[in-house]
């Protein structure tokens, strides 16, 4: 097989500069096999950065936009309804957050074939397109039969929550279309079209915002679920609207089995992040049904403004570090600076939300909540480290390398264990978060510089990096 062939085969994005470089001082062009060009590095370096510089810059409207109308929409409900009643309604919603949270595994495959055919194919995306109406499609017959399993099977979830078996039905109603949105959201993100992400990324929580004020304004507590799933049904139609040219293109044939390794590791590591995510506040209100629960949810949905900010720099990152070890560069630099960035901002949750907790939660909550205060800011603290495991988790998936379960699969079950374990307080269960999530970064980010120094190291059999000979092999084996 050719170093051409076996490279493009890999499933990684390319960002849309359209060379990938051999070295330090030089590039050598994919679809030219052997050729290269040179290029400067200082010139490449520059145009790189001015561009990740960008490209953040563009989608941190979006989700810093996002992010302030998400705490608006908890202020909305939790000012209006009873800590108790509030508690109740955000365990259903995160359940199913967590539920649908997989299809970003899937999704991340549309970006990633999309961006490496827009950059390897002179602008064509036939191939991709069918990939995202094959994505599309199924998941949204996938998420109709799941969403009709829990409104059938609705009374023991209802059960295990200690929530009325109509909260259930209501909230499973938006699942078919919280699983498809997302795949055409990535269509955007694999395109590198940062404004039009933006404003979908900002349509999502805007749409929240209006349903959620309608329908509780008219059906009271039951409002709250029925608006976000209509939300949900909105953003889908506008969605599909955004990238209905592309799904008209997509008649050819498409397939998951040959990438079968890549959905592996990224379906698990999406699975990881929405359990380190949102398992608590679904122990909590098992464990503590009622009025501290309540105040627990208004501290998580505060707190979480924290990751969700930071998802500017984890979507940037996300198609930038996978050129770069398609390209065999290191990824070093970007990494380590968006995860730097986020260590930085957990301590400054830490300490602002420490300092400020009974006056943030006071605004955004309302007086009964404010018994969160005791621990709000430790919970804080974890937020944007759990935003430096989706960096570090997203940055090793493009190789596909299984060895990255090694890491996922006990990182999904360690939150929820240890919490289990360990509850006695609210505030041991934020400090059980923390070190969960702390864990699971410390393990990723020990797999990823080995994997770093693997990819560094020539094979002697193919002049490729060897983990990079590891990793053409796998995918198109």
């Amino acid at each position: 097989m050719s170093i051409d062939n076996s490279v493009t085969s890999v499933p990684v994005a390319v960002e849309d500069s359209a060379t990938a470089s051999d070295s330090a001082d030089g590039a050598m062009s994919v679809s030219d096999g052997l050729d290269s060009t040179r290029v400067p590095a200082h010139d490449e370096a520059k145009r790189e950065r001015r561009q990740f510089i960008t490209h953040n810059a563009m989608a941190a409207i979006g989700t810093i936009v996002a992010g302030v109308l998400g705490l608006l929409l908890q202020a909305m409900v939790s000012h209006r309804f009873a800590p108790g009643l509030y508690g109740q309604v955000f365990a259903v919603f995160s359940f199913f957050t967590v539920l649908t949270q997989p299809s970003a595994g899937f999704s991340r495959l549309v970006a990633w074939t999309t961006s490496r055919e827009l950059a390897t194919t002179h602008g064509s995306d036939v191939e991709s397109s069918a990939m995202l109406r094959l994505t599309v499609t199924r998941l949204t017959w996938g998420g109709a039969l799941i969403g009709l399993a829990f409104v059938i099977g609705a009374a023991p979830l209802a059960h295990f929550l200690a929530v009325p078996t109509s909260y259930i039905v209501v909230g499973a109603l938006g699942v078919p279309f919280m699983f498809a949105t997302s795949p055409l959201l990535a269509s955007l993100q694999g395109e590198q079209r940062w404004l039009p992400w933006s404003a979908l990324s900002i349509g999502i929580a805007l749409s929240r915002v209006i349903f959620v004020l309608i329908f509780t304004l008219w059906l009271g507590k039951y409002g709250v679920l029925l608006g976000i799933s209509v939300a949900a049904a909105a953003i889908y139609l506008v969605a599909l609207v955004m990238v209905w040219p592309r799904l008209r293109r997509g008649s050819g044939p498409a397939a998951w089995r040959p990438l079968w390794r890549f959905l592996l590791v990224s379906i698990t590591s999406t699975v990881t992040v929405s359990v380190l995510l949102g398992s608590d506040v679904i122990l909590v209100q098992h464990f503590y049904p009622g009025k501290a629960a309540g105040q627990f949810s208004a501290v998580t949905v505060t707190a979480r403004a924290l990751f969700f900010a930071m998802g500017s720099v984890t979507s940037v990152l996300f198609p930038k570090a996978a050129a770069r070890q398609a390209t065999r560069r290191g990824t070093r630099l970007v990494v380590f600076s968006s995860v730097g960035i986020a260590l930085v901002g957990g301590l400054l949750g830490l300490v602002v939300f420490s300092l400020f907790s009974h006056t943030i939660l006071h605004e955004f909550s309302g007086k009964s909540y404010e018994a969160g205060a005791s621990y709000i800011g430790w919970y804080a603290l974890g937020m944007p480290l759990l935003a430096a495991v989706v960096m570090l988790s997203n940055t090793q998936q493009s190789l596909a390398d299984l060895k990255l379960l090694w890491v996922l699969v006990p990182g999904i079950v360690i939150k929820p264990l240890v919490i289990y374990f360990f509850h006695s307080s609210l505030f041991v269960v934020s400090l059980m978060s923390d070190l969960s999530i702390a864990a699971v970064l410390l393990a990723l980010a020990v797999q990823y510089l080995l994997t770093e120094r693997r990819l560094r190291r020539p094979s002697p059999d193919t002049g490729l990096p060897d983990g990079m000979t590891v990793a053409v092999a796998e995918a198109s084996g």
